[in-house]
């Protein structure tokens, strides 16, 4: 959500290519955003729920029963007027406009960096045209927290509550680091939308779990660590079925870009089966969100993984607060974690790379867009914005899991025979049986481990 606020709104059917990197004036729109009070920040998230695209009520369903807060009051917050006093720096009791914020404050330190102007709240690029918003996919947030930047940046919190290990932080990252404690790793207030939390689920990391297995059949792949103190809820209606059928989809479509690119020969694309595998993940989603069934929980996962994700998407006030600097996120989250004395995922560059791609396609998907023959050939027909993005997805998915949506399945075929056979049923997608184990990323290897040998003899 927060890394389409600082930039400009992506166009349906959110098909558009993935954000790279940001732009100068995305990075000053997101260091204005990390200054914000965290009133202005929860009216901002009210306001992107409030405008959102719901595929549910596209499709003629009734509007969500979870009203965002009152436009009156999200106005009144994000609004820059006279004596409000929410933008830092300012005494309310003198009466000026809240138009910017100065250069530094009284003691020196620079609000913005060199060279960038303060974005105010109603100008962030997300809402600045009150049309339909866009926030990203379940799975987006399932990918970014397997990179395990929520764990490091909660030691990163405890590590500034309690000790004096870290450099201290300018004023700029002192700002983040409130907005992330109160919003991102504390209760909600109950009235906000993306309050997720009660005397009956206490605990957000357990409810993140439960959600991910209920959407996805997928455990985060440093789950059971959490689970030792975020014991959790698996549902019998989880859609275990999701990573085989998704499997299915991407092998499909790359015989689709194979073929796509020949010029004579036999072509073996096969439309059927991905609109199959596309309606069978259609179905998926819109079973487990009906009537916008576990939206706002996703909604806030989504929230939570973004404002973390964007603070490493560049060089922010935390990040050169932590002497972090680096030229990639999984570069900058790694040396934050070494910061206190944890580290990421090893395969954190993959993990960055899909999230936002495999959103676009889901989110695609979940809009019915490929639920019929006729209308997969844009997945794997160069040149356009969705064949792309699925080339992306397929290939830093082998890359994530290092499991190769490319390789051609194998078909075991018997010796040939006087006598006829009968003939072979055609492949079929994967049906509901009983709970497998439950999938994860993989985990990161931890070295060799004793008494495991190659049949060459020698140690791993």
């Amino acid at each position: 959500m927060f890394l389409q606020l600082v930039t400009p709104p992506l166009t349906l059917p959110f098909t558009a290519p993935v954000i790279q990197a940001l732009s100068a004036q995305a990075r000053a729109n997101a260091d204005s955003l990390f200054l914000y009070h965290p009133l202005q920040v929860s009216a901002l998230v009210e306001t992107f729920w409030r405008n959102r695209y719901n595929a549910w009520s596209a499709a003629g369903g009734a509007a969500s029963a979870f009203v965002a807060w009152p436009e009156a009051v999200t106005q009144a917050l994000l609004t820059d007027a006279p004596n409000t006093g929410y933008i830092l720096g300012y005494d309310p009791s003198t009466g000026f406009p809240n138009t910017s914020v100065p250069a530094s404050n009284p003691t020196g330190q620079a609000f913005m960096p060199a060279g960038e102007t303060f974005t105010p709240a109603l100008a962030q690029p997300g809402i600045s045209g009150l049309g339909q918003s866009n926030y990203d996919h379940l799975i987006y947030a399932y990918l970014i927290e397997n990179t395990r930047i929520y764990d490091i940046f909660a030691k990163v919190l405890e590590t500034y509550m309690f000790t004096e290990q870290l450099p201290s932080p300018s004023f700029a990252a002192q700002q983040f680091l409130r907005s992330t404690e109160y919003l991102m790793y504390s209760d909600g207030l109950p009235t906000m939308v993306w309050t997720t939390q009660s005397r009956l689920r206490r605990d957000e990391i357990a409810n993140r779990l439960t959600l991910y297995y209920w959407m996805f059949g997928l455990d985060l792949s440093h789950a059971p660590e959490l689970a030792i103190a975020h014991p959790y809820n698996k549902p019998d209606a989880s859609d275990r079925d999701f990573i085989p059928t998704f499997e299915v989809l991407a092998s499909e479509v790359w015989r689709g870009i194979e073929n796509a690119k020949n010029t004579s020969g036999a072509n073996a694309t096969d439309d059927e089966a991905i609109a199959t595998a596309a309606r069978r993940i259609y179905d998926m989603m819109a079973t487990r969100q009906l009537n916008d069934n576990l939206r706002r929980e996703g909604f806030r996962a989504v929230c939570v993984m973004s404002w973390l994700h964007l603070a490493v998407m560049y060089d922010s006030a935390i990040v050169l607060a932590l002497n972090a600097s680096a030229s990639s996120p999984e570069q900058r989250l790694q040396k934050i974690a070494e910061r206190v004395g944890m580290s990421a995922h090893t395969r954190a560059k993959p993990l960055f790379d899909l999230s936002q791609a495999f959103s676009s396609l889901m989110q695609s998907i979940e809009t019915g867009l490929f639920n019929t023959p006729g209308a997969v050939a844009t997945l794997y027909t160069p040149p356009s914005t969705i064949e792309a993005n699925a080339e992306i997805v397929i290939d830093q998915y082998s890359l994530a899991t290092g499991r190769d949506l490319k390789a051609p399945s194998v078909t075991v075929t018997d010796r040939a025979t006087t006598a006829p056979r009968a003939a072979r049923p055609m492949p079929r997608l994967p049906t509901p049986s009983a709970p497998p184990a439950a999938r994860a990323l993989p985990t990161p290897s931890r070295g060799p481990q004793p008494g495991l040998h190659r049949p060459n003899g020698h140690a791993p």
